[in-house]
């Protein structure tokens, strides 16, 4: 449930009414209307408390190697199975769910007095079946889960508190107090009655161990007794439960009412808003469960024991008004109100989907500390009041079962801020991470001592929140960034230009001059600000340097406060001798009695004079604004003085008028960085408004400089190109993203270095990145690098896929509040074009919202590009400098097996590639960065393969040739050998995943077939033929196949088709198809699937010349295979493929090896891709003479057979035509016979056995590698005599030798 396993079976929707009624006991649902003010309702029932034990310490263990949300989902997963089975089994004996809090579930039966007996015997008897079928829960990581179960019977208080918006139920009283008692007195696997239900209940019944000191009973077992049978007791007691569901369908009679406005809007009120608005949008259940970081505030009321119960709800329903209306003001929800013994607690969350607000942690505290008084001073029978708060990755989402679920968050956070309450009573204490993310002062906290925690290892370091004070905090001298000598400041000349203006109109008009950049966070302003600083003051310029903080602008006048006592040099001095520094800075400039002017601003003790005590306050703050300036005029006659103030829009008002008047008085030279989203005050935007000031934007750093800077983070010379896309794909030109992405993946360990001048070992596969990273250097030296200095190259490892790699909390919290300013459907929206990848395409994006009509996507996706988060492709477009994907021209259309068979004619595979080749505007990709990144891991992992399992469901159609290249495979004859391979082994290769439980899973798998020969491998020569005309000519075996290919391409003129074929748009579906499938195959875990398709992607890439993209793909199958063994029946391939597969892998990497110039590889590659097809090389010169005579016999032996007789057929013919006639320069191979070589064999496998041979002959043939495939050179081998246009290894090795043991059989799909 927690990941969308057993919510999906709601599909179809339910109706809102049940959707509501699915998140409540039926207490509420059934309930009659009551008044407004908080009012007790009695009941008798029966209470069956189930603890979870062995969950934190999971949670704690998890936490201990915590790799983000991986872990959380893991955590999440397990327990929602589990108490989801708990709460379908106290369904199915009648109970009320009232909620789930932590890892605790309480049940209630409501009835009659006289009925309490039965009942009691009935949920002793769902007890013991629960401990028996759900006792132990044995984790794979070996921490078991248990359970302690308490009972209680009696008289049950219910109470509704909260206002017109948000109300809460709240059980309460005696019996609610004694099954908590009970439960805490179970050990793992026991069942305890309270003392009260001991004696309501059948004695008789039941086999017990009486614990008298703590007046409990140990329930053991039931005594079964003649002619009590426990089936016609169950009936009996279905009489007294009136909304008992008989059917098995939904278990609940609250999910089948008729729809009832008045009861809809009461079951609202109960409900958090943000899940209400999910439910209204239409939502799945699935699709509402994510994983974020949230800070949680828990509030512990502990209220005195004399109190009366009605007292104690009033206490209660003011505490709940006034948290509800403070926490939701700082951007959270009042989520769960819930009793224990000694009080009640109000848990309380910031940052939930729709919430999240950049100073998250400073408005958790400040609300906090309000609360923490307010309860103290306002709430009179209160004893105690303990406050904590945590921040941290958890699960925000769905769980329990389809019929009855409650909306929580689980995680190990939340286990800690729970166990803070116990270990610091009476404060508002938070863990390091609140502290740390708040960024509010340091004086503001205390720490606290450290203290052991139940089932917590470590806990972390612990701090007391005093409140926001006042406090005189001088020390903010240095800027938020030092200038780093090593990272030179890109692209920031126009910038630097403005600051050296404003210097010399300073100097020419004796006026003041202010420059304020304005960026975005992470643009680089701090260590502008840095390289300003360095610059004044290596010219003999003396700096204010001052940082601001959100906090300081609450501060009337503290940025001139700060700023004028670093002025004089009093802001580092000790206290006792600030005064008398002061004093020598005034001295001769200040008249001596106006010296006490400073006292309260500088926190000095100067005698107040006879003229000031006769001052106003009005007078006296005008008398200390004219010091400051006659003292700052003083000293520009000596210096020139520069102000730098990092952060400037939190700068109070009054500071900014100063220096609005400063500017216009004093030749000053103000430097100030501000961000464009907050909104200035009025004395900020007058000042911007003057003729002295000018606003200079930072724009981001182009693409060059960003690598630029990516190569001097990591201290190397050159990068990758996967690891350049990865950065650029993600920063979009931002200096700060690019820092922490660089700085995250060394403390992972994705990186490896190599020694630019080491000379790396050419025979080995696992080498040849290194070799191929120093032969495409990106030409980037450190900076102040040595001649003698040591220069590095870094490559990714193999086994890391940089797809997947989670953003850095940083970089996650800033992309997830973006994404939580859009609208609810926005936001579902971006999460679903996550999954699909940086380009989206509509017809996709339709297929994962199938709920959504077309009118809506596009208005919703119109939206998006208004506000930029989206941006529309075209062909005309310019592409901005930092994207490293081009726009496509594909058109993707869903197509459903209904609509094939009604329109077989449009939904073709011709038709389909007829589709890819149109031009289209209908692509977009992201304009936001990190965006896509933080919105694909918000998804449970589930939920994350059922989506990417429906995008390869939906592309794997498309994976084919474009029409103008006649369709088919890019490794020929590649879904052939597939096909076959299946057959044999009978499984398909989207299977893995039907077993996971998951609904919506299966329902894709189902879907999913494998590549067939039908399907794409077809030569389209007539475009306007139907599927059905093809259908009917479709062959029985290949060789049937085969003859129908011949007769098409003996139809068809080479000629003719060179001047009518349309462009060839294979790029497009290298980019756009074959690599997004890669990657879906791979989230979803079909290795075997995923090596397919990276076969076709670098068999398409190096039609493209795109060789290091081929090499890219190739290390990524590679890393599938595993470590290659040094024995070769040790091979042991951690996929499993077929040896058609491992030769054309072979053979590719034989081809890549070539064009890096690694010719010996690429031989010993070739020769293994002979050897896996059976058909070694001759190692003799007359082994080559007698196997060049059987390929020209069996040549000139298949040409001579008629092309109408189907009995005896040679597939030679077919391949080398239609090699012959690929329109795609990058695919063709082109062999001319030379005048000379007129007598040798004319087979084209014959040449490439030849050539082949002819490489170990050094000085007999020398080919070089094409960068164009537009524009072949003809090398001629010496031997031969024949000319080869491109290197031939690939196309040999994959049909092999066309021997009598190498044709097919009939029924055989082996090419």
């Amino acid at each position: 449930m927690a990941t969308g396993e057993r919510v999906a079976a709601l599909r179809p929707l339910w109706p809102v009414e049940a959707r509501l009624a699915a998140l409540l006991p039926d207490l509420l649902v059934f309930r009659k209307p009551r008044g407004s003010e908080p009012e007790l309702a009695t009941a008798q029932g029966v209470l069956l408390g189930v603890h979870v034990t062995g969950f934190t310490a999971l949670m704690d263990r998890f936490s201990l190697t915590c790799k983000s949300e991986n872990d959380m989902d893991k955590l999440a997963h397990i327990f929602s199975y589990y108490i989801s089975d708990i709460v379908e089994h106290v369904l199915c004996f009648g109970g009320d769910i009232l909620n789930i809090t932590g890892n605790v579930l309480l049940a209630l039966w409501t009835v009659k007095q006289n009925q309490l007996s039965d009942i009691i015997t009935l949920v002793a008897k769902c007890s013991l079946e629960i401990q028996e079928k759900f006792g132990i829960y044995h984790t794979r990581e070996g921490q078991d889960l248990k359970l302690k179960i308490g009972l209680s019977a009696g008289r049950i208080s219910q109470v509704i508190v909260g206002d017109e918006q948000r109300q809460y139920l709240l059980v309460i009283g005696r019996d609610v107090d004694d099954v908590q008692i009970a439960q805490r007195l179970a050990q793992a696997n026991e069942i305890v009655l309270s003392w009260n239900c001991w004696k309501l209940c059948e004695q008789y019944m039941f086999e017990v161990e009486i614990m008298r000191e703590d007046e409990a009973v140990k329930l053991r077992d039931m005594r079964i007794i003649d002619p009590f049978d426990f089936d016609e007791h169950f009936d009996k007691c279905l009489d007294y439960l009136p909304h008992y569901r008989t059917s098995a369908d939904t278990l609940r009679t609250a999910l089948e009412l008729d729809p009832d406005s008045a009861l809809e809007q009461t079951l609202r009120k109960h409900i958090t808003k943000n899940l209400l608005k999910k439910i209204d949008e239409g939502q799945p259940m699935e699709y509402i469960s994510e994983f974020r970081t949230v800070t949680m505030v828990l509030v512990s009321l502990e209220f005195n024991k004399t109190a009366w119960m009605l007292h104690l709800c009033h206490l209660i329903q003011e505490a709940a008004l006034y948290i509800s209306t403070v926490i939701e003001k700082g951007g959270g929800q009042l989520s769960q109100i819930f009793m224990f013994e000694k009080g009640c607690m109000f848990f309380c969350v910031f940052g939930l989907p729709g919430d999240k607000k950049p100073d998250e942690c400073a408005h958790a505290l400040e609300s906090s500390f309000s609360i923490f008084s307010f309860c103290w001073e306002n709430l009179a029978e209160t004893k105690l009041v303990s406050v904590s708060i945590t921040n941290g990755p958890v699960f925000c989402g769905v769980i329990g079962a389809v019929a009855r679920h409650e909306y929580t968050v689980i995680g190990p956070k939340v286990s800690l801020v729970a166990r803070m309450i116990t270990a610091y009573p009476g404060l508002v204490s938070c863990d390091e991470v609140t502290y740390l993310r708040s960024m509010l002062p340091a004086y503001n906290f205390k720490k606290l001592p450290e203290k052991m925690m139940k089932n917590i290892s470590n806990p972390g370091k612990m701090y007391e929140y005093l409140g926001h004070r006042r406090c005189i905090m001088f020390g903010k001298r240095h800027l938020a960034r030092d200038r780093n000598k090593n990272h030179p400041l890109l692209d920031r000349e126009k910038e630097l230009e403005a600051f050296q203006m404003a210097q010399q109109e300073c100097l020419r008009q004796k006026k003041g001059q202010a420059v304020l950049y304005e960026g975005g966070k992470g643009y680089g302003k701090s260590q502008l600000l840095a390289e300003i600083n360095f610059m004044a003051q290596k010219e003999g310029h003396r700096v204010l340097p001052l940082k601001l903080k959100e906090a300081d602008f609450k501060q009337c006048f503290y940025a001139i406060q700060t700023l004028m006592a670093i002025f004089f040099d009093i802001d580092t001095c000790p206290a006792y001798y600030r005064q008398e520094c002061l004093h020598k800075q005034l001295r001769g400039i200040v008249e001596e009695p106006l010296h006490c002017l400073f006292n309260d601003l500088f926190f000095v003790k100067f005698p107040l004079s006879f003229k000031v005590s006769h001052m106003d306050d009005l007078t006296r703050q005008k008398k200390v604004k004219a010091c400051f300036f006659q003292v700052l005029q003083e000293a520009v006659r000596e210096t020139p003085l520069i102000f730098l103030i990092d952060e400037a829009q939190y700068m109070d008002a009054a500071s900014w008028e100063f220096l609005e008047t400063l500017l216009s008085t004093v030749p000053i030279v103000m430097v100030m960085t501000l961000t464009p989203i907050f909104t200035l005050c009025g004395c900020a935007q007058h000042f911007l408004q003057s003729s002295q000031a000018v606003l200079v934007p930072i724009l981001k750093l182009a693409t060059t400089s960003l690598l630029r800077m990516a190569c001097w983070e990591l201290g190397v010379v050159s990068i990758p190109q996967e690891l350049q896309i990865y950065l650029l794909h993600r920063c979009f030109g931002n200096p700060l993203y690019c820092e922490v992405l660089c700085q995250d993946l060394l403390s992972k360990d994705m990186l490896l270095f190599h020694d630019l001048q080491k000379e790396e070992e050419k025979s080995k596969w696992e080498t040849l990145s290194a070799n191929a990273m120093k032969s495409t250097m990106y030409g980037i030296l450190p900076a102040g690098c040595e001649e003698d200095q040591e220069l590095y190259i870094c490559t990714v490892k193999d086994n890391v896929n940089l797809d997947t790699v989670l953003l850095p909390p940083l970089l996650k919290e800033i992309a997830v509040n973006q994404l939580d300013q859009l609208s609810l459907e926005e936001q579902l929206l971006v999460k679903c074009a996550a999954v699909i990848g940086h380009s989206i395409h509509i017809d996709l994006l339709q297929h994962l919202l199938p709920a959504w009509n077309k009118n809506k996507l596009l208005q919703v996706l119109r939206a998006l590009v208004d506000m930029h988060v989206l941006r529309w492709f075209n062909r005309s477009q310019e592409l901005p400098a930092e994207s490293i994907l081009v726009p496509s021209s594909i058109k993707i259309i869903e197509q459903t097996k209904e609509e094939k068979k009604k329109k077989p004619d449009a939904d073709s595979p011709l038709s389909l590639q007829e589709e890819l080749s149109l031009p289209q505007t209908e692509l977009l990709a992201f304009g936001v960065p990190l965006l896509r990144e933080a919105a694909w891991e918000l998804w449970p992992k589930a939920q994350q393969i059922a989506l990417h399992l429906e995008c390869a469901c939906f592309l794997q159609d498309l994976a084919c040739r474009c029409g103008s290249c006649q369709g088919g495979d890019f490794v020929p004859f590649h879904r052939f050998a597939v096909c076959s391979a299946k057959s044999r082994s009978g499984t398909s290769r989207f299977c893995s995943y039907k077993d996971t439980g998951s609904v919506l899973t299966q329902v894709i798998t189902d879907r999913l077939q494998l590549p067939t020969p039908q399907d794409s491998f077809q030569f389209q020569t007539k475009p306007f033929r139907s599927q059905e005309t093809f259908a009917s000519e479709r062959c029985r075996t290949e060789e049937e196949f085969l003859d129908q290919v011949n007769r098409k391409l003996a139809q068809s003129t080479p000629d003719k088709d060179m001047l009518t074929r349309k462009p060839c748009h294979c790029e497009e579906i290298l980019q756009f198809v074959l690599s997004p499938l890669t990657r879906h195959c791979l989230v979803i875990g079909e290795t075997t699937c995923a090596f397919y398709y990276l076969l076709e992607a670098a068999a398409a890439s190096l039609d493209l010349s795109e060789n290091y993209m081929a090499f890219f793909y190739l290390r990524k199958a590679s890393s599938l295979l595993g470590q290659p063994s040094a024995f070769s029946f040790l091979k042991n391939h951690k996929v499993k493929i077929c040896q058609f597969e491992e030769a054309t892998f072979c053979c590719l990497q034989s081809e890549v090896c070539f064009k890096m110039g690694q010719i010996t590889l690429a031989k010993k590659l070739a020769r293994q891709a002979l050897r896996l097809l059976k058909r070694s090389f001759p190692w003799t010169w007359f082994g080559v003479f007698f196997q060049t005579f059987l390929e020209k016999y069996w040549r000139s032996c298949s040409l001579s057979q008629s092309p109408n007789n189907p009995t005896v057929r040679r597939s030679w013919q077919s391949c080398s035509s239609r090699s012959a006639a690929s329109p795609c320069s990058g695919s063709s191979i082109t062999w001319t016979p030379q005048p000379a070589a007129a007598g040798l064999p004319a087979s084209p496998l014959s040449c490439r056995r030849i050539l082949l041979r002819n490489l170990q002959m050094k000085p007999r043939l020398s080919l070089p590698m094409w960068p164009y495939p537009s524009s072949p050179r003809i090398w001629v081998t010496e031997t031969s005599g024949y000319s080869v246009s491109r290197w031939p290894f690939r196309k040999a090795a994959y049909v092999g030798s066309p021997g009598r043991d190498y044709w097919p059989q009939p029924g055989s799909c082996r090419p």
